[in-house]
């Protein structure tokens, strides 16, 4: 019985370490999001600053198809921004579930530990107690007379 919780015990312990670690790993996939769509950001405020000033260098005035196109590209790198964030929070959020999994494993590893002691003590119980009534019946001649002349009856009819 005992080897059973510990052995529930120990497979808890590892899907909560299981579980701590996926929520590392989801805090690691936020923050990593984070930076990165900062950087797409940067680099993205360079490339729409240099195309203006390749444009204005060029005599190109800021209106028109110029405007247009400085536009769709800072609209470009903002999608591009935003898709980076969206598949950090996938990832984390991913994790998150694992963790949450892991936890729940935990506590259904630690419950089947606790049956499984318990039903092997109820099955002791019950070897011992069939074991008694075995032992009673072979010791006690009036139950097997009672037995016997009863079988014997019954072979009459």
């Amino acid at each position: 019985m005992a080897g059973q919780v510990a052995g529930a015990s120990a497979q808890s312990a590892s899907y909560k370490s299981q579980a701590a670690y996926a929520d590392r790993q989801a805090q690691m996939a936020a923050e990593k999001g984070n930076y990165d769509a900062n950087l797409q950001s940067r680099s993205s405020d360079r490339q729409l600053a240099s195309m203006r000033g390749q444009y204005l260098s060029n005599g190109i005035a800021l209106s028109g198809s110029a405007i247009d196109v400085l536009q769709d590209s800072a609209t470009e790198a903002s999608l591009d921004e935003q898709a980076i964030r969206y598949g950090a929070q996938v990832q984390s959020d991913n994790y998150r579930f694992q963790s949450g999994l892991a936890r729940s494993n935990a506590k259904s590893a630690m419950t089947g530990g606790y049956m499984g002691a318990l039903a092997t003590g109820v099955n002791a119980f019950t070897g011992v107690s069939q074991t008694n009534q075995q032992r009673t019946m072979i010791s006690n001649p009036y139950t097997q007379y009672q037995r016997a002349r009863s079988g014997a009856i019954q072979g009459m009819f």
